[in-house]
């Protein structure tokens, strides 16, 4: 594209230059036939005075014609066609006018100036040639009829200054066309650094927008659309579109030093932390920065979640030799034939106490070896498909009791592929075991969909749902109402969702049950998918 353009830039120029290079032999044309016919031209006898004004006005019409031809579309072929013209007319110049010859010779310095420009090294210096030859051809002619051609040493000085002036000429024009090209070049690379400037700033996590000195929208990114769940257009008012970050940069403008507040672009959104910047371009201008607060506070759930992480894996390798000591006797006293009823129900307890307490380890042990996010751009029905298979191998007897509701088309999301998979096995495994009534089947619903901009996972049930007062405490560490369960499970799950810069939130059911949803940051759009 920008090879294109540059050879379109050049081949404009050069047309230009070519075309009005054809104007200019016109006029001089135009003067030269005036000249001859006027009262004022050269005094020749008839025969002469006839053929120099049949060689002008000749000259008038070739200059018309090469003139129209550069119009209709200008060619190099045009510009040496016209040069050729003219040393043919300078020829017959010489020869029928060999007293004012010299007055007419100087004009013939612009066409070979033009001509080592326009043309190449070699063309250039066969006109140039020829015009020497055709001064000093002139200069011999007159002396050799006894006339007053001139002395020896104006002809060699139009000689000398014909091939001068085309050589500085063509110096000139090798120079110019380096610039040119230097410049082309530059501006390339130019072209190629602000595509890729551009391509950065659209896949920034960061939201960024760009405003005139009015607040109206210049640029953005699409990271500034979905934290601001909108569709920004260019030209529009900050105040029309995000009214609450508009006065927080007129709050900026009048108290530069205050450190702007934190905000929330949409109900229900994530808190963002806005900066802004004043850019003095040809006018003042001014950037918004818009950072969401899920990052900063993610990084620190991870500085915590190692240091308890290192803790707890301490004390949770120290607890699980004893208790495998303890699980073992039970297994060994459990097949001893002498035991009571009463023995056996205390070493049933015994082993489901034993196997939730190495529950509650594994979890803590999966905080501790959980690593730093990498999200990745991932195909969720493919991806969803394959969880619910893999999960459908190990309990083939849940395959009546879930149903997959797939999106229509391809739809990508951002998410560790591994934490991606922990996240749906936590909340499948809840609503399998939690989201039914007594005595009835589960009736889970995995759902793959688009909402607004953004892709969406909803785990849903049947169930008898999550009393009000307890929903605040869903994704608090081990709090739970079961006396199996370990309140770990939505705990690792929401962890993971904010380090993968994505929403994990609940949602009650009309009629009854549980929807877990699971908002993830586009792939495809922040990645910049061509269109």
């Amino acid at each position: 594209m920008a090879l294109a353009l540059k050879a379109a830039s050049s081949d404009s120029l050069r047309q230009r230059e070519m075309y009005f290079f054809a104007l200019f032999r016109c006029l001089e044309a135009a003067i030269l036939a005036l000249w001859v016919f006027s009262p004022y031209g050269p005094i020749r006898e008839q025969t002469a005075n006839g053929l120099l004004q049949g060689l002008s006005a000749a000259y008038l019409i070739g200059s018309a014609l090469i003139l129209l031809l550069n119009r209709m579309g200008p060619n190099p072929n045009h510009t040496l066609s016209g040069l050729s013209l003219d040393l043919a007319v300078f020829a017959g110049l010489a020869w029928l006018l060999p007293a004012g010859f010299y007055s007419v010779a100087l004009i013939m310095l612009v066409n070979l100036a033009a001509g080592g420009v326009l043309l190449g090294r070699r063309a250039s210096a066969a006109i140039t040639a020829a015009a020497m030859l055709v001064v000093l051809g002139h200069y011999l002619g007159a002396r050799l009829q006894g006339g007053s051609g001139g002395d020896l040493v104006q002809a060699l000085m139009f000689a000398a200054c014909y091939a001068a002036t085309v050589a500085f000429c063509q110096m000139l024009a090798a120079q110019a066309r380096l610039s040119q090209d230097l410049a082309d070049e530059r501006g390339q690379h130019l072209a190629e650094m602000a595509q890729m400037n551009e391509l950065i700033i659209k896949r920034m996590r960061t939201g960024v927008i760009l405003l005139d000195k009015h607040h109206r929208l210049v640029l953005h990114n699409e990271a500034a659309d979905q934290l601001s769940q909108k569709t920004l257009e260019r030209g529009t008012a900050l105040r029309a579109s995000l009214p609450e970050l508009d006065r927080r940069l007129i709050a900026w403008r009048r108290q530069p030093d205050q450190r702007p507040e934190a905000l929330s672009l949409y109900v229900g959104g994530p808190v963002v932390i806005p900066r802004f910047v004043g850019i003095p371009l040809h006018d003042l201008h001014y950037l918004v920065f818009l950072e969401d607060s899920r990052v900063f506070s993610g990084r620190a759930d991870e500085l915590q979640l190692a240091n308890l992480g290192r803790l707890s894996a301490s004390i949770a390798h120290e607890i699980r030799n004893p208790l495998a000591a303890i699980s073992y006797a039970q297994q060994l006293m459990a097949d001893s034939p002498e035991l009571s009823e009463g023995d056996r129900k205390l070493l049933d307890i015994i082993g489901k106490q034993a196997q939730r307490l190495n529950g509650i380890i594994e979890n803590i042990l999966s905080l501790a070896r959980r690593e730093t996010a990498s999200p990745q751009d991932i195909e969720l029905n493919d991806f969803v498909q394959a969880f619910l298979d893999e999960h459908l191998s190990t309990h083939p007897q849940d395959r009546a009791n879930i149903r997959l509701a797939p999106y229509a088309t391809a739809l990508h999301g951002l998410f560790d592929r591994s934490h991606l998979h922990q996240v749906l096995t936590v909340l499948l495994t809840n609503a399998l075991h939690y989201g039914h009534h007594p005595h009835e089947a589960p009736q889970v619903t995995l759902s793959v969909r688009l909402d607004g901009r953004q892709p969406v996972l909803d785990v849903s049930d049947r169930g008898p749902g999550i009393p009000e007062p307890m929903r605040e405490h869903l994704f608090s560490p081990f709090h739970t109402t079961s006396e199996h369960g370990t309140g770990l499970g939505l705990y690792i799950a929401k962890q993971l969702s904010d380090a993968n810069q994505a929403q994990l939130r609940f949602e009650p059911m009309l009629g009854g049950g549980s929807r877990f949803l699971l908002r993830l940051a586009g792939g495809r759009d922040l990645l910049g998918k061509p269109g």
